[in-house]
């Protein structure tokens, strides 16, 4: 019987059972749909929402949502999670692809992908020479698999469990989901017993980087659909837990990628299950940076809710660049805010999306609407601001290509 990811997880660590401990940060009132795709104002200001409250794990050092309930989520509207409309983010894709392809030898084989989305992965995958892809997830049905290849991508649409790997798959690929899972334990013993059911060589991870979360108290990156929180340490020490190895070592591989956003993590099937512990020096800088997280985000929140308000003053209108996650994340909190501290009505005219899929819809919570670049020409902004810097230099010249030379581009 599959186990339930979706079951709430308050009082104990999702990874390795210990008491949950006093939270050090929270958020209420954030909407819990990082993806949907709103028809108008109205629906945009109606989505449900939820708070997060983050704890620290004081063994493995994960960091989870407290407050995490999967009830709220509803995934039967539409949902735009593409990043690949991105130059910067499609090369990327391609070269780890292309590396993780090379490295473990999976041209011509099997590969399962965990959490596959809308499949463009999947598809990126196969471009690279793999075999065969299974992609798995609730949301990805076989009406989403494009006709060129049915013949080499199977949709499963289901949660994902052991019996789902057949035997002489060659690696899964587990890419942006283990932050959406509340239970941890149960669906990293899924994800390695069917490693070994598959005779698979590597696990191959990627998740969000916690560390750069903490440092740079970017708290547009917390989404209410990410219910955990890794750092490379952790993320290591989850996996070891978990039963993982390295594929050609004792311990999984992790490292930094996409200008240190994200943890990259290689693993084997060749260890022993046991309870995480993260180093105790280790844990103790954790500790520390989750302790510091709250005054960093009440620095950065401060800074925008003051710099909008000053734009508002002087007439200038600012165009926020990211009609994701990010965007919906900062605009809630800066501009949503309680009613004191928010930023002056009208200094946020919109919100660009290189996306089609959101273009000429509506941001969750606050409304606003979803423009594409060259909407901007109508009425050019004095500012755009970029929700991710790493996308800097191809929406300045994505700017200047539209005449908007003059628009200032500033970055969170």
């Amino acid at each position: 019987m599959p186990h339930d990811y979706a079951r709430r997880v308050l009082s104990r660590c999702p990874a390795c059972d210990t008491p949950a401990g006093d939270p050090f940060f929270s958020v209420t009132g954030l909407p819990v749909h990082g993806t949907a795709v709103l028809p108008d104002p109205g629906a945009a200001r109606a989505v449900s929402v939820g708070d997060q409250v983050l704890v620290l794990c004081e063994r493995c050092g994960t960091v989870f949502n407290r407050d995490f309930d999967s009830g709220l989520l509803d995934y039967t509207g539409d949902h735009e999670e593409s990043q690949h409309h991105s130059p910067r983010f499609a090369a990327y894709a391609a070269e780890i692809t292309a590396d993780w392809v090379s490295r473990f030898g999976l041209a011509g084989e099997h590969v399962v992908e965990v959490g596959c989305g809308s499949g463009d992965f999947a598809v990126e995958l196969l471009g690279a020479g793999v075999g065969r892809v299974t992609g798995v997830d609730p949301h990805f049905g076989p009406e989403r698999v494009r006709p060129e290849w049915t013949d080499r991508l199977t949709a499963v649409p289901e949660t994902f469990t052991r019996e789902q790997v057949e035997p002489g798959t060659a690696a899964l690929v587990c890419r942006h989901t283990l932050e959406h899972i509340p239970a941890l334990a149960p669906f990293a013993a899924e994800l390695h017993a069917g490693l070994v059911r598959g005779g698979g060589r590597a696990l191959l991870a990627e998740v969000p980087d916690l560390g750069r979360i903490l440092d740079e108290g970017a708290f547009w990156d917390l989404q209410y659909e990410h219910c955990s929180y890794f750092t490379p340490a952790t993320l290591r020490t989850f996996l070891l837990g978990a039963g993982f190895a390295g594929v050609d070592g004792p311990e999984p591989a992790v490292r930094l990628t996409y200008a240190d956003q994200y943890v990259v993590a290689e693993a084997g099937p060749g260890g022993t299950p046991g309870v995480p512990e993260l180093p105790a020096h280790l844990r103790e800088a954790l500790r520390t940076a989750c302790h510091d997280f709250a005054a960093r985000v009440d620095e950065q929140i401060g800074h925008w809710r003051a710099w909008l308000g000053d734009r508002a003053g002087a007439g200038d209108e600012v165009a926020v660049w990211g009609g994701g996650a990010k965007g919906l994340t900062f605009l809630n909190i800066a501009v949503g805010g309680d009613a004191a501290g928010s930023a002056a009505p009208g200094a946020v005219q919109c919100v660009v999306d290189i996306n089609p899929g959101l273009q000429g819809r509506y941001m969750g919570g606050l409304g606003l609407p979803i423009r594409a670049p060259k909407d901007l020409t109508v009425a050019p902004p004095r500012a755009v601001l970029l929700m991710n810097r790493v996308y800097a230099g191809e929406v300045r010249s994505t700017l200047d290509e539209l005449g908007l030379g003059s628009t200032e581009l500033l970055t969170v």
